[in-house]
Parts: structure tokens; C-alpha cells; sequence
């Protein structure tokens, strides 16, 4: 994971959050479980301790109540767009979510438009699911 914040850390253009804080990771798992949604799981979390939220080249990393106006809150785009009670979106692309599957402990990526599961990721495989998502390369 380090490989992968490091890449981040370095590209132009890139919009990175602060890292966030514990109360309001707090708040945000208690909104998530009082609207029926799955808790952010640990592995994303630690990403949150590093970056609360991504942008870059359309494609985006959510993060829970960033400062900037750029980055997008997990709460409420699962309020806007998840439909699906067993996976938590934690990002996405024009074209994809990324996803985390409580019943499976994975990552997923998933189709807008027609909800299908294009890539699957085991949870300690949470960074090439970031890396697909965010469409980064390590030149």
C-alpha cells in the first residue's frame, strides 16, 4: 500500500483529503449502520488515516465529511446512489463504483448502469482495486 501512496503522492493534478478524524469516523459508521448500509471496513479505513478522499482524472476515492468542496462524503453518496444493502460504494469512475461486499469481504468493482460485478477483489487486495478505480500507473 505504501507503493500505491506513494505513486499518488506524486502525480499532478491529484486531489488528496486530509487525514481523517477519529470522531468522525465514528459518526460516520453510526449514520452508515442507522441507514442499513454496511460499516466502512478496516482496510479502507487505514486509507482514510492517510488520504480522506481522492480525485484524479475523474475518477474518485470517497471520504467521510472532506473539507474539500472536490472530494465526495461515503455517506451521502450511498444515501444517492447505492440501492444494494450489502455493499458500501467507496468510490468510483464515469463508468464504475468501487464497492466493498460485506457477505463476500471483498472488493468490487461494479457497472453503473447495469449494477454487474466486473472485478473482484479479496479485502488484502484492497489496493489493486484502488489502483483500477483511479486508473494509476506506476511509470
Amino acid at each position: 500500500m505504501n507503493n500505491l501512496f506513494n505513486i499518488m503522492s506524486k502525480q499532478q493534478l491529484i486531489k488528496l483529503g486530509s487525514p481523517v478524524k477519529a470522531k468522525d469516523i465514528i459518526l460516520c459508521q453510526k449514520q452508515l449502520l442507522s441507514n442499513r448500509f454496511p460499516t466502512i471496513p478496516d482496510s479502507f479505513l487505514k486509507i482514510l488515516h492517510t488520504f480522506n478522499a481522492v480525485s484524479f482524472n475523474g475518477s474518485h476515492i470517497f471520504g467521510i465529511s472532506p473539507e474539500n468542496q472536490y472530494l465526495t462524503d461515503i455517506f451521502k453518496a450511498n444515501i444517492s446512489h447505492n440501492r444494494n444493502p450489502n455493499i458500501l460504494l467507496l468510490g468510483c469512475d464515469e463508468f464504475d463504483y468501487l464497492g466493498y461486499n460485506q457477505l463476500s469481504k471483498s472488493y468490487q468493482i461494479i457497472d453503473k448502469e447495469d449494477a454487474e460485478v466486473l472485478e473482484e477483489y479479496p479485502e488484502r487486495e484492497l489496493e489493486l482495486a484502488l489502483t483500477y478505480i483511479l486508473k494509476i500507473i506506476d511509470e
